[in-house]
């Protein structure tokens, strides 16, 4: 390599699919990702930007323009990239360097794979107006960074030459105007370490309004130098999932390949460190050598292939892989149909109706990707898939590899037992169904008439027990779902310095419109299948007061009754968010942030959260505006739609979808579900219900296919609130016995020839 500005180590190996260029933090060189090497996934080569004024170059005038740096590292990278794959990493300052990298390539034609951005402020946090950098301002941020250690910095050989090329980098960054860029159109990765004191994650959060494509906000454990603290994790978050590549065994292996973990930025979520949850893709086995009958057995095996969905999709195929080898071995065909993104995947297993079959084949839709193991600590490992104390802990455990599990044993226990049906049954275990574009809804568009169904059963309603919490009282088989609508909250002062504070900070005035919309409270309103299930609950209750606030509810004939009962049966019940979500529109609140740099007052400050409804009840645009009017001119609010939409566009999408017709629940399949619950839970009420989510199978609602919702087991209060959360786990007994209810309803379809 003849260019002076990029160097690539000889020792490592020279992978021909993808090219990874790093652009290190600010004073720094090459030799700060020393600890990436061997950590990369195969078939990537590692290139170091060698700017002048440091490393080998110590000799030469460091740069301190944005442009002629910019334009020098993307040259290098033309010549050396060689028709492979492209993808830029910047630490720090680096990222601002990668970014400007970037934009360069693009205009010159030159595809970038994806640009990772790593503890670093977005291009929107420099203004050009920066002063003239010192020496004491140089030795105020090696020290305040901990770039170098102290003692080092007092030998004055040694600071001259460590401040040069930090004052440099700090001249460019302050010289350097990033507003009024255009943004380019390409997939970006933006990289937060837990403990950074320097770029916390609402910082790195900015990062999306920054390129036309796809932004994941990616968290791993460590400082503000978390690329040489923790490599490995970093090396994941900014390199797995490449087309093409397979992570190295270090890297897999290595210490430090932990909590790395994304969500897309933009939906509301944020993300924390999680020091127990495993890097997407390493636990990538593709055998499962228990009983397949096994309901347990199955859910542990699916909870350890962590299908972890950043945001744009997980990576299913290795579950989907294991799950061919389970029923290929009891005969039953399968088809894996892969996605545009690499790695994900749909899988189907079909087992033939027997005799005249005249009835649309039954679904089983269980979706394979899990929301990511992020956030506040487990006391497990979440893909570890332990059982202790009678409970199966792991993420999907609940949401919703526990039905998967029951989904299959059942199936496959008819297969052994020779069993046919009088339909043909199709078990899919989707992706996508978190976030990402190629679930249910893209899988029914680009394979038109593939997938046919006269009934959809997924996830949905619940099987709940007495207030003793051991005896089963009530089944319930959701007909529709609720749907949300994203609104984002943000109040404004103006910006200063924190040495002058005043009452009207942005952060305060957001924080007083959120405690007022937490105290919110949406009328009683239950629809026509929450009045069906709370009238059935009133029947199955032992608990007496609990039933005659339920039937006073029911028997309400004005708002100020209805409240005032319902509240009542909020209040007396045992899994209150739950019947609270099917009595009135909620708001659950989901993301705030504000402020860029320590020493600044910020002078916006924004939130997000999601409205849910309830078909058939409150309608969306009054709820906004009531909204706005608790409100006042404090803050301004906004509906969140897809790209280009405006606010009425996004309000009329979601009235249709309010408006989809329940599923219809006189049917053989509600029916064959009704005596399942009987023969495995007798006496206890089997009713039809409102979901108080969303499924992925609301596109066959729309076409008006039959869809119900059911988790067959009983869950308690504790396992209903640890959905999404942390340490989520199911009863291993109820599992076996919400298997046996699923083997009891498909029972009842077996062809009769």
């Amino acid at each position: 390599m003849n260019d002076p500005w990029l160097t690539v180590p000889a020792e490592q190996p020279q992978g021909t699919g993808t090219l990874a260029v790093c652009f290190a933090p600010t004073g720094a060189h090459g030799s700060t990702f020393a600890g990436w090497r061997g950590r990369v996934p195969e078939d990537i080569t590692l290139a170091f930007v060698a700017p002048p004024g440091r490393g080998t170059r110590v000799d030469e005038e460091p740069v301190t323009d944005m442009a002629v740096y910019a334009d020098a590292a993307a040259a290098g990278i033309r010549e050396l990239l060689d028709g492979r794959r492209l993808v830029l990493v910047g630490v720090s300052l680096g990222a601002l360097l990668a970014y400007e990298t970037c934009r360069r390539l693009l205009d010159a034609g030159v595809p970038v794979t994806r640009l990772c951005a790593v503890a670093g402020q977005c291009p929107g946090d420099f203004d050009g107006r920066g002063e003239d950098v010192t020496v004491e301002d140089a030795r105020a941020f090696v020290t305040g960074t901990g770039l170098t250690d102290p003692e080092l910095l007092a030998d004055p050989e040694f600071e001259e030459v460590l401040l040069p090329p930090v004052i440099a980098d700090l001249q460019l960054a302050a010289r350097y105007d990033g507003r009024r860029r255009a943004v380019p159109q390409v997939d970006l990765r933006a990289v937060w370490a837990s403990d950074d004191p320097h770029v916390p994650e609402v910082t790195v959060r900015r990062w999306a309004e920054w390129t036309r494509g796809e932004c994941t906000l990616m968290s791993v454990e460590g400082g503000h130098f978390a690329h040489q603290e923790n490599p490995a994790a970093v090396v994941a978050a900014c390199l797995d999932g490449l087309p093409g590549t397979r992570p190295s065994r270090r890297s897999v292996l290595g210490a430090g390949a932990t909590a790395v973990a994304s969500t897309v930025l933009g939906l509301g979520a944020v993300a924390s460190a999680a020091p127990a949850a495993r890097a997407a893709g390493t636990t990538a086995t593709a055998s499962y050598d228990g009983d397949p009958t096994d309901p347990v057995a199955l859910a542990v095996a699916m909870i350890r292939q962590n299908t972890s969905n950043p945001g744009d999709g997980a990576v299913t195929l290795p579950l989907a892989r294991m799950l061919q080898g389970i029923f290929g071995a009891a005969g039953v065909a399968t088809e894996i149909v892969p996605t545009p993104k690499d790695g994900n995947v749909h899988f189907f297993a079909r087992i033939p109706g027997r005799g005249p079959v005249t009835k649309k084949p039954l679904v089983l839709l269980g979706h394979s990707d899990v929301v990511p193991a992020i956030g506040d600590r487990w006391e497990t490992d979440p893909f570890a898939g332990e059982i202790k104390d009678g409970k199966l802990y792991g993420r999907g455990s609940l949401d919703m590899k526990g039905v998967n599990a029951a989904f299959v044993a059942a199936l496959l226990r008819h297969v052994r037992e020779g069993a046919s049906f009088d339909r043909d049954i199709v078990f899919w275990s989707d992706c996508d169904e978190e976030q990402g574009p190629y679930g249910v809804r893209w899988f029914l568009t680009e394979h038109p008439g593939r997938v046919t169904a006269g009934a959809v059963i997924t996830e949905g309603g619940w099987v709940l027990n007495q207030r003793d919490g051991s005896t089963p009282m009530i089944a319930s088989l959701t007909c529709n779902d609720k749907r949300s609508l994203l609104l984002r909250l943000e109040t404004a002062s103006y910006a200063t310095h924190t040495s002058k504070p005043f009452s009207g900070q942005a952060v305060i005035r957001l924080g007083e419109v959120l405690e007022q919309l937490g105290q919110w409270r949406a009328h009683i309103r239950p629809n026509a299948l929450s009045r069906t299930y709370f009238a059935e609950l009133a029947e199955a209750t032992t608990d007496r007061h609990f039933a005659r606030a339920l039937r006073e509810m029911l028997d309400a004939r004005t708002d100020r009754q209805r409240d005032r009962a319902g509240e009542s049966v909020v209040r007396l019940s045992e899994t209150p968010e739950l019947h609270n979500a099917m009595l009135r529109t909620t708001l659950a609140f989901t993301a705030a942030q504000s402020g860029y740099y320590p020493s600044i007052v910020p002078g916006t400050a924004t939130a997000e959260f999601r409205a849910a409804f309830l078909p058939g009840a409150e309608d969306p645009g009054r709820t906004v505006a009531e909204l706005r009017s608790l409100i006042g001119n404090r803050a301004t609010l906004s509906v969140v739609g897809n790209p280009g939409e405006s606010e009425q566009q996004a309000l009329d999408r979601l009235r249709g979808y309010l408006a989809t017709p329940d599923s219809d629940h006189d049917t053989d399949v509600f029916r064959a579900w009704q005596s399942a619950v009987r023969r495995t839970h007798p006496g206890v009420r089997a009713t039809a219900c409102q979901f108080e989510a969303v499924t992925s199978a609301v596109p066959f609602r729309e076409q008006n296919v039959p869809v119900y919702g059911m988790y067959p087991f009983t869950v308690t209060r504790d396992m209903l609130k640890r959905m999404h959360g942390t340490d989520e786990h199911i009863g291993v007994e109820p599992l076996r016995q919400g298997t046996e209810t699923v083997y009891q309803l498909l029972a009842g379809l077996r062809s009769k020839h």
